[in-house]
């Protein structure tokens, strides 16, 4: 009978566990996200909306979320509000993706990029909001 020295036994121990952690078949592996992907649902942007208008009261009180649009970690949202004098009007807000949130851009000229005063409605190279979204979110209210 051969003896295995006892200190061989917990690098053996070892290399068996991270052998079989590890696998050359990745077809079956969901893929990992490391802080998660924003969702673009309507309970998440709403929620998004929400947060914006408690953070900042001064925007108004938030009726309901009238329309939105996501593409490329960018969302555009249309929220309903009621201003300090009681006006109903509905306005674009951005958010941009960090991970699992959308951050509201406080400023949208500074990701629509340089508008072509000959062409205000071509997509311009320096956007930073997806040609998708763009319109929605560059050339309205």
């Amino acid at each position: 009978m051969k003896h295995v020295p006892l200190i061989l036994i917990p690098l053996a121990l070892s290399a068996t566990l991270l052998g079989a952690c590890s696998s050359d078949d990745d077809s079956t592996d969901e893929p990992s996200s490391v802080g998660g992907i924003a969702s673009c649902d309507e309970a998440t942007m709403t929620a998004a909306v929400k947060d914006l208008f408690e953070a900042e009261p001064e925007l108004g009180e938030f009726q309901a979320l009238d329309a939105f649009d996501c593409a490329d970690g960018w969302a555009v949202t249309f929220p309903v509000v009621i201003d300090t004098s009681g006006t109903e009007y509905a306005y674009t807000q951005v958010f941009e993706a960090e991970g699992q949130f959308w951050i509201p851009v406080t400023d949208r000229t500074a990701v629509c990029g340089t508008i072509d005063s000959d062409d205000p409605t071509a997509y311009p190279a320096d956007a930073q909001v997806p040609k998708d979204l763009w319109d929605d979110a560059c050339n309205t209210n």
